[in-house]
């Protein structure tokens, strides 16, 4: 029975890391931030969503807003007060140029 189990885990890995296959180029990535405005918020959401992507293109966002070698796709926020600051969920898709 463990064999069983331990061959259907396997399968299951399998299928799960072939799926993303079709998609290679791009990863989505997720960040909440608080600042004072929403726009500060996402902001911070994006730099920390940049950062989980590589830590080598921050510098280039910090300069100048742009993530090199990257499309940044599907960018989405929810943001609510939270006890005079706000606080903003961020998801958006990278995709290698």
């Amino acid at each position: 029975m463990k064999t069983i189990t331990l061959g259907c885990a396997l399968a299951i890995a399998a299928i799960s890391f072939g799926a993303g296959t079709a998609n290679a180029g791009c990863v989505t990535k997720g960040a909440v931030a608080t600042s004072s405005s929403a726009d500060s918020a996402k902001w911070f959401a994006m730099e920390t969503m940049v950062q989980n992507v590589s830590w080598g293109l921050w510098p280039g966002f910090l300069a100048n807003g742009d993530v090199a070698g990257y499309k940044v796709i599907n960018k989405r926020y929810q943001c609510k007060p939270d006890g005079g600051m706000v606080t903003c969920h961020g998801r958006a898709t990278f995709c290698t140029k």
